[in-house]
């Protein structure tokens, strides 16, 4: 590069520096090279082990005459600059990933929300699906414990919207529309709690967590459909917040309808058993697992008939 040739650089974002007179970020490209960029002031801040585009300018170092800077004009989320091939493939080289592709997630789960029939429900489950889907497809389900990998929450919402359809089957007088509609959005807010696989929670997270924040984002978009005295809105809330079963889980509520006891109970279920099935697939055979934090740090056989 000469100086003011403008790079486009597509990177995993490693550490920041940050200070009062500057902002440098390290990131490391899909090949492993690292490279250091700084960020322009008012540029939009970055976050640790998300991937970026950066698009730089290399400039004259002041301090250094034989050396330059990169300094990034532009930073974009790749979600936003590349298509879903292409995204995949970069996933799975800076990340763990679920054992499925984005785009069967989205298809799958997409199918699954086109099932729903009541107007109500769909079109606040759609509303609120469109906003958050890019984040949604590619954040964990937990920062620890299950489904701590990229694509881990769609994959765990996958794997719940399969068990209620077969569940359905036996127990018929449930509600296909409210257990569909609930179990797309019951974790959806977890784009808005966590930052990412390699980051914390955020303040909102912390303070308020993905039960409220996802109680208040069906409460604006029922407003704006003119839905805030239907009945629909009301059970949609309590499948919310009480998806995790038991206030010491963090429910403000119990189950008090049928659907909304499914709902904890596939949720409970594939948090646990999809985390056993990793264990015991890097386990040898004939061996207990070590303690599993998600299963009551309870050990399990390898036996032989194990698949």
């Amino acid at each position: 590069m000469k100086n003011n040739d403008v790079l486009k650089i597509i990177g995993k974002v490693d550490a920041v520096n940050q200070g009062l007179t500057f902002y440098n970020t390290t990131v490391f490209d899909e090949n492993r090279k690292t490279v250091n960029i700084k960020l322009r002031e008012g540029i939009d801040k970055v976050t640790l082990g998300q991937i970026y585009e950066f698009t730089v300018t290399r400039e004259p170092n002041e301090r250094k005459e034989d050396e330059y800077i990169l300094m990034a004009n532009e930073i974009k989320e790749i979600e936003e600059v590349l298509d879903v091939d292409e995204i995949t493939r970069l996933y799975r080289i800076f990340y763990d990933y679920a054992p499925i592709t984005l785009e069967k997630l989205k298809n799958e789960i997409e199918g699954y929300l086109n099932k729903v029939e009541n107007k109500v429900l769909f079109d606040i489950t759609k509303s609120i699906y469109e906003e958050y889907k890019n984040k949604f497809y590619i954040h964990p389900a937990a920062t620890k414990f299950h489904h701590t990998y990229i694509g881990g929450l769609a994959f765990h919402t996958l794997n719940m919207l399969k068990m209620a359809e077969d569940m359905l089957k036996i127990y018929t007088y449930m509600s296909s529309d409210l257990l569909y509609s609930g179990i797309i959005l019951h974790d959806i807010c977890k784009t808005l709690e966590i930052t990412g696989v390699d980051g914390e929670y955020t303040n909102e997270g912390l303070l308020l967590g993905h039960i409220v924040m996802g109680v208040s984002k069906i409460d604006e978009v029922s407003n704006k459909f003119g839905y805030q005295k239907e009945e629909e809105v009301l059970l949609l809330k309590h499948m919310i917040v009480s998806h995790h079963g038991q206030m010491a889980f963090g429910s403000p509520k119990h189950p008090q309808i049928a659907e909304a006891l499914l709902l904890w109970y596939i949720d409970t279920i594939d948090s646990k058993f999809q985390v056993i099935g990793e264990v015991l697939h890097d386990t040898v055979d004939g061996v207990f697992t070590p303690g599993i934090p998600v299963a009551d740090k309870g050990r399990f056989l390898k036996h032989k008939l194990t698949k």
